[in-house]
């Protein structure tokens, strides 16, 4: 066969095809790869940023967590303060300091209830100008005067502002209008209540710390009403409701190293009733319980707040009367003497007037102790018994009468 010859052009014209097409080639796998890189350098921007967001978030996370633990070692240690106060007011004033740390609250007020639950009065308080809190009493027998405070108290419920419009409740007071109440309580015995306003609504977290706030404000509130029961129990005589002998002792011998401080006198009266015996022989022991507290309550308004009566034993009372002298103790006791003449104590027909004898003694002059001034009234009412009864004795080295 003969040789085919091509023609140049096609040749030139194939070559530069290759060429472009190659060319094509190398730009496409150019592009491509610059287009791989792009999106390397993408996806490792996006891994930086995530990385750097994930980091601030972390940042933010321990601050918050670190915030968290302050908040709660704050927490334990106002719970722990809590538990360990012995005042109503006392308790009051930790549990205000406690939720100023953890509420951003205009005003927070705690109230607490009188003795027989008829008024809230608050005992202390954040926000609110002094001058209001006298005037802030919300009675509850008085529909009108109750407002949130005083049906949170009653239902033992919180009360906010929904509830507040679904019960009608009037808000008895302009100069303070509580957002939100919280009770406190402890089994079914209400105590006070918890008051706080503020602009921006609580989120359920801080609605829950003040509701377990609450709760143990309630039980502390409950131990120191325990407490103080307990403490009066043992202090006092369970008859006549007066300071039994060993609470005495213990106020006398303060009242003594009082008076060696400040060098003044301290005044001891024995009283010791007339023929108690036969009052009991003739009326029987009930009617001498019923004397005895007669008696009790007569020596209480002829004595004053600042002196302390107790009962000393059996038909016998003993008074301490601070910063007062053995003659002017002995005019108070010798009016209080003359005063019995206008009370009838029979349980029968026949009139009966009841006397007693008292004997009284003072530091420095007649005793340095408790047991010397004891001592010395002690013999003072002995001699009033035997120079004929119904009579007032001062200790004297020769007792006479006044």
């Amino acid at each position: 066969m003969g040789n085919i010859e091509i023609p140049t052009g096609i040749v030139v014209n194939v070559v530069l095809g290759l060429m472009i097409v190659t060319i094509v080639i190398i730009l496409i796998s150019v592009l491509l790869s610059s287009l791989r890189k792009t999106k390397a350098l993408n996806q490792l921007q996006i891994v930086t940023d995530e990385l750097d967001r994930q980091r601030k978030a972390n940042i933010h996370l321990q601050a918050e967590l670190k915030r968290i633990n302050s908040m709660d070692t704050i927490l334990f240690t106002s719970m722990i303060r809590l538990t360990s106060r012995l005042k109503p007011s006392e308790i009051a004033r930790e549990t205000t300091n406690l939720l100023v740390e953890y509420l951003h609250a205009e005003e927070i007020a705690v109230l607490l209830a009188d003795n027989r639950a008829r008024r809230l009065m608050i005992v202390d308080q954040r926000g609110l100008q002094d001058d209001w809190i006298p005037k802030l009493v919300y009675e509850l027998d008085n529909g009108e005067r109750k407002g949130k405070v005083g049906v949170c108290f009653e239902k033992k419920l919180p009360i906010g502002e929904r509830e507040s419009k679904v019960l009608s409740i009037k808000e008895p007071y302009p100069i303070f209008r509580p957002t939100v109440c919280f009770p406190l309580f402890y089994q079914n015995r209400s105590f006070g209540v918890i008051a706080i306003t503020r602009k921006d609504e609580m989120t359920e977290r801080e609605r829950n710390l003040i509701g377990v706030v609450s709760s143990i404000v309630g039980a502390a509130l409950h131990n120191t009403q325990s407490f103080a029961d307990i403490t009066y129990t043992a202090q006092t005589d369970p008859l006549t409701r007066l300071f039994n002998i060993g609470y005495f002792k213990d106020v006398m011998g303060d009242e003594i190293n009082r008076a060696k401080r400040f060098q003044h006198m301290l005044t001891v009266t024995i009283m010791d009733l007339d023929n108690f015996k036969s009052y009991n022989d003739t009326y029987g022991h009930q009617a001498g319980d019923q004397l005895l507290i007669q008696m009790a309550n007569i020596f209480r308004k002829h004595f004053d707040t600042t002196d302390t009566i107790a009962r000393y034993g059996g038909d016998e009372f003993i008074v301490m009367c601070p910063e007062m002298s053995k003659s002017d103790v002995a005019k108070i006791v010798d009016d209080l003497r003359h005063s019995l003449e206008t009370y009838d104590f029979a349980r029968g027909p026949e009139e009966v007037n009841v006397t007693f004898s008292a004997g009284i003694a003072s530091f420095p002059d007649d005793g340095m102790n408790i047991k010397e001034l004891i001592k010395s009234a002690d013999s003072a009412l002995y001699d009033a018994k035997d120079a004929g009864k119904n009579i007032v004795k001062m200790y004297q080295p020769r007792v006479e009468n006044i």
